[in-house]
């Protein structure tokens, strides 16, 4: 028997035992190893099975069904359940880790095609007949066309991570020679990393039984920054909340304005802190505040007297210190920024704030500001103050903070996107939330903003981790 015929019955057996072992043990399929037996094959049918049919014959058929249907299999695995590995990441971020596979696939596909296509016309020309070295031709590239458009709509409609300049290329330059390869590639090993860190955050979960570490001596209010209300679908903690009531949490929200001044949304906290004292019947309570929240909440404790009723304050990114990024976006003409809060507040107006003001509030950040809202706003002695914050590494890390992020770093200092470190620092400072990746941990990272799964931190490890230690101290 022909090497040729002997070798693809050999790699049709193998194709077939893992199909059957995936079916009946879900072993899976799509990997390197099978891949890279299979694609060549797939990719040229129609070339090979004439030159197995001029070889083998007709006796040989059914054997040669039976391979057909083995490869339409794993053809089928590949484009429609790339990844069966049981996690329950939810059915979009499962769609999105398919495209992994596929644009991996895709590129050596490209590769070993730009080879195994000339060499065919160089060496078979005189064995086939050229309409079929041209229908094969035609064949392998529908192929790698099936496995771009599925992969590509996948990474591009369904990642979060990816930027639109690489949404961009991957729509319209992965078929450029080499740097198209490059780019699918890029994406690929950009969307496994997002598909991975929702697996590890999966695993995290499994490992993290439900119990009574957060449940504190008195309730938690969460203090939101400027720009979020606390709504249903639209609250500024993203799933913290969630896992902290896992974890027996008794959680209240501020309920202040998204762009009121320090004046009025320090009012609204202050309200909300005698109610949440009233209806708990906790003689006071914990107040986890985030960005400017954490100065609403120094206003409400010192100005409007309500430090009897607070045990603790923890600041997560709080620009204590003002912004210097503020310092430099409000020196913008007074025309065009004055337009551009009056735009801001109608929008928020309609959201629900009774009186928005953009103006005043991006004003407070200024350095020159803070420094005498520290100078009118001592902290109570009854109060415990403690701040954590958290760092950017590239301005790529959070590209809604790309320019204030490269903003302060060439000014000399680290920080998320918006506060300094230094900034941030207030009573007994916690230290600095990092990641154990390049990305960092931005801004919004830190309230889970953008609801994602980021390699090398987990958000809701951390505030676990930060309520606990209240509870641990007595809080």
């Amino acid at each position: 028997m022909p090497v040729l015929a002997v070798g693809l019955i050999c790699v049709a057996v193998i194709i077939i035992v893992l199909g059957v072992l995936d079916l009946v043990q879900k072993v899976p399929l799509i990997n390197p190893v099978v891949m890279a037996l299979y694609l060549p094959i797939a990719m040229n049918v129609p070339l090979l099975a004439y030159l197995i049919f001029q070889e083998l014959g007709l006796p040989w058929l059914a054997a040669m069904i039976i391979a057909g249907l083995a490869l339409l299999y794993v053809w089928i695995h590949l484009n429609v359940f790339p990844i069966m590995d049981g996690v329950p990441v939810g059915l979009r971020l499962k769609a999105l880790g398919g495209a992994s596979p596929i644009l991996f696939s895709l590129g050596y596909a490209i590769v070993v095609e730009a080879v195994l296509l000339p060499l065919s016309f160089l060496f078979l020309a005189d064995r086939v007949p050229t309409g079929l070295l041209f229908g094969n031709l035609g064949y392998a590239l529908g192929c790698c066309l099936v496995l771009y458009l599925n992969g590509s709509i996948r990474a591009i409609v369904l990642s979060k991570s990816l930027s639109v300049l690489s949404r961009w290329l991957i729509a319209t330059a992965v078929w450029v020679p080499a740097i198209g390869w490059l780019i699918g590639v890029g994406a690929a090993r950009g969307v496994r990393q997002e598909y991975r860190a929702a697996v590890d955050r999966v695993a995290w979960e499994r490992t993290v039984p439900k119990d009574d570490r957060c449940a504190t001596r008195y309730p938690i209010l969460l203090v939101h920054g400027v720009g979020w209300r606390d709504r249903a679908r639209f609250n500024a903690w993203g799933r913290i909340p969630q896992y902290l009531k896992r974890h027996g949490a008794n959680l209240f929200y501020g309920e202040q304005a998204a762009w009121g001044t320090i004046a009025q949304n320090g009012e609204q906290v202050a309200r909300r802190i005698r109610e949440v004292a009233e209806l708990t019947g906790a003689p006071k309570i914990n107040i986890i505040a985030h960005s400017r929240g954490g100065i609403d909440s120094r206003y409400a404790i010192t100005t409007l007297g309500e430090g009897c009723r607070v045990a603790s304050l923890t600041t997560m990114n709080t620009p204590h210190h003002g912004v210097r990024f503020a310092d430099t976006a409000t020196k913008l003409k007074q025309p065009v920024y004055r337009r551009l809060a009056g735009a801001i507040n109608w929008v928020f107006g309609i959201a629900g704030d009774e009186t928005p003001d953009f103006l005043a509030s991006t004003m407070a950040f200024r350095t020159e500001v803070s420094a005498e809202f520290n100078r009118e706003t001592p902290d109570d002695p009854s109060v415990h103050y403690q701040s954590y914050t958290s760092i950017m590494s590239r301005p790529s890390s959070d590209r809604v903070l790309a320019v204030p992020f490269q903003v302060i770093k060439t000014l000399g200092e680290d920080n998320d996107g918006l506060v300094s470190v230094d900034s941030a620092k207030w009573g007994e400072f916690r230290g600095v939330l990092r990641s154990t990746t390049r990305r960092g941990v931005s801004h919004g990272d830190l309230v889970d903003m953008h609801r994602e799964d980021y390699a090398g931190f987990n958000v809701l490890d951390a505030y676990i981790g930060i309520v606990a230690d209240l509870k641990q101290r007595g809080y």
